[in-house]
């Protein structure tokens, strides 16, 4: 999930005003994902995808799997306005732990209700119309409070993907292996740096060995059924 931080200096530079934040949110992820060109229907490939979506349906606590949109291009997949994930056909060139993982680890954001803390952040600095007058003074603290909740939200993502799939027999190999191939060395405006997500996977895996644990909304554990 891409929770742009950055968002706050598009605003201040795009003509939104009479819109409120949120609307500029959701205008920012709808181009994204217009920018994006379906997959086919008969798509080989988008349906690996699916698949493995599916495994995930016993596993969530959700009413029902939020919808999944498979479109072409990169390897990318990203929850958007916490009631669909968008992946790419790519995702089926995976291994199918790999493909489990990274579909669990947006199913996270969406289960753990990120896309509603982000609107929150968002709204508590800029709670009436997007102007230049309400959004220049606050960009610098909107910055810095919502990289640490991009960064806060990808920790917990991956936690609960990761308790996800181990359910499906998928450990740290899996893990480590997605990881040094969609992740930055380096902390990123909006995620950590791999070897930081690394580490908190093997502490978790550590406890999930001990106690049976598994990540649940906020970031804490209950046991595992």
């Amino acid at each position: 999930m891409r929770l742009l931080w950055i968002c706050a200096l598009l605003v201040f530079s795009a003509p939104a005003w009479c819109e409120d934040i949120v609307a500029v949110l959701v205008r920012s992820s709808e181009q994204r994902l217009q920018a994006r060109e379906p997959a086919p229907a008969d798509s080989a490939r988008a349906a690996v995808v699916r698949a493995s979506w599916e495994r995930l349906r016993p596993l969530t606590e959700l009413p029902a799997l939020p919808e999944l949109v498979v479109v072409r291009g990169e390897l990318y997949a990203e929850a958007m306005q916490g009631r669909q994930v968008v992946a790419s056909e790519a995702l089926a060139d995976l291994s199918e732990g790999e493909r489990i993982l990274m579909l669990a680890h947006e199913l996270g954001h969406i289960t753990l209700r990120h896309w509603d803390a982000q609107c929150a952040l968002y709204k508590h600095f800029v709670p009436g119309e997007v102007r230049p007058e309400t959004t220049e003074p606050v960009a610098a603290d909107l910055g810095a409070q919502a990289h640490v909740q991009s960064h806060q939200h990808e920790y917990q993502a991956d936690a609960f993907g990761y308790a996800l799939a181990s359910r499906l027999g998928y450990g740290m190999d899996t893990a480590y292996t997605l990881m040094l191939r969609l992740g930055s060395p380096q902390d990123t405006a909006t995620h950590p740096g791999t070897r930081r997500r690394v580490a908190q996977l093997r502490e978790l895996d550590a406890r999930m060995a001990q106690g049976g644990l598994m990540a649940v909304a906020g970031g804490g554990t209950r046991p595992a059924p």
